[in-house]
């Protein structure tokens, strides 16, 4: 089986990125390991994946995706860990001669400029733009402890977090929307192909077909006399979907379903807080001050509520309430979480704490998407079959009534 891999070769100090052959995939990161060599990523030759970990806009070019950030982060992380210094690694990056892709190149030399001109890792990302605040503000934490190995496997870990969470939302809806479309093919099958050849046949009874094989010949008629609805409609649903996926649409018709379906409103709340209780664990490890994480946590809230709750719990932090109190005065607790922040208040780990409470939210968003999928998709396979079975009952229903009427 051949692979796409990317890893640091250790004897040229540069991270390449080949297609080799394996029998698996373990199989491979063995191979590569046994020659000292560190592997960053790793896929199928033939794969054909659909990337949804979200687009990121960046000014002049740069870094888009956040899968581009998280690789970009293993490659510096592998060039420093191997003894590089930050203006070697980058310069390795830039200078390399295979990349998956241009605006990485393009980045690495604007970091380096930037680097150059006296700026530090943190303010050059910033410059450079397209870099969260989260892992930028991570990047500032380790210039204070000349750590940066550690700041950026707390940034890649929050990302795996994530990114894992939100891969389960995809992959919950994916085979859902298989059923659907193989569904809805197999109807337009029907009244395009199959029911156009009984048509002459149903035209003869005249008013002996019931009301609903009535209306769906009318209905299969109209598809056969105009066969571009079919590739028309396709379209508009391509389109439609696209223009919902682009700026946030998605996001935004996915808040305001919770809103409207207090069904959702809890998972939706437990991947809202592991979301946030995951990034005050970076910041608070990193050396920010609980004040200071609820000011940069506000900039990945995904609403103006949720903003104007973790704006609440800060202002409670700066008039000198306790965390479990402020977090709890801005709806950011549940009667478990204030209790484990109260356990934090009486001298424990405080990352350790915000880490258990994300981890916590995170698996009961991750159990109840489980759960749903196990409800959904049988209902949406009984939807489909009463669909077909229904348009296949009303195309056989007028066989059986002039079968009566020869007896």
């Amino acid at each position: 089986m051949d692979f796409r891999v990317r890893f640091l070769d250790p004897q040229a100090m540069a991270v390449r990125q080949q297609r080799m052959a394996a029998q698996s995939e373990a199989d491979l990161r063995q191979q590569l390991a046994h020659r000292g060599s560190q592997v960053l990523q790793v896929e199928p030759a033939s794969a054909w994946r659909l990337d949804l970990s979200g687009w990121r806009r960046s000014r002049g070019g740069g870094l888009r995706k956040t899968s581009e950030i998280a690789l970009f982060c293993r490659e510096l992380r592998a060039l420093t860990t191997a003894g590089l210094s930050v203006v070697e690694a980058l310069e390795a990056l830039a200078a390399q001669q295979v990349a998956t892709d241009e605006g990485e190149l393009a980045v690495a030399g604007l970091l380096l400029q930037r680097l150059r001109a006296g700026r530090s890792l943190s303010a050059a990302m910033a410059d450079a733009g397209g870099f969260p605040p989260l892992l930028i503000a991570s990047i500032q934490s380790s210039e204070r402890t000349s750590n940066l190995a550690d700041a950026l496997d707390a940034y890649l870990h929050y990302d795996e977090v994530i990114g894992t969470l939100r891969r389960r939302i995809v992959s919950a809806a994916l085979y859902p929307a298989i059923v659907v479309a193989l569904g809805l093919l197999i109807a337009v099958f029907l009244l395009w192909v199959v029911i156009p050849r009984f048509a002459s046949l149903y035209g003869q009874m005249g008013q002996g077909a019931g009301t609903a094989t009535v209306v769906l010949l009318e209905l299969s008629k109209a598809l056969r006399e105009a066969p571009w609805l079919v590739p028309v409609a396709g379209l508009v649903f391509v389109m439609l979907a696209g223009w919902l996926v682009s700026g946030g649409r998605a996001a935004a018709l996915g808040r305001a379903l919770t809103v409207r379906w207090p069904l959702l409103a809890r998972p939706a709340r437990h991947f809202e807080l592991a979301r946030l209780y995951e990034a005050l664990a970076l910041l608070c490890r990193g050396g920010f001050s609980l004040h200071e994480s609820l000011a940069l946590c506000q900039g990945i809230a995904p609403s103006r509520a949720a903003r104007g709750r973790i704006q609440q719990a800060q202002e409670a932090v700066e008039r000198g309430v306790s965390v479990s109190h402020a977090f709890a005065a801005g709806g950011l607790t549940d009667d478990i979480t204030q209790r484990l922040l109260r356990s934090s208040e009486r001298g424990g780990d405080f990352g350790a704490v915000l880490m258990a409470i994300s981890k916590r939210h995170a698996s009961a968003f991750e159990t109840f998407v489980e759960r749903a999928t196990r409800v959904v998709e049988p209902v949406l396979l009984l939807g489909v079959a009463l669909l077909v079975g229904g348009m296949v009952v009303l195309l056989y229903m007028p066989i059986f009534d002039i079968a009566s009427a020869i007896r």
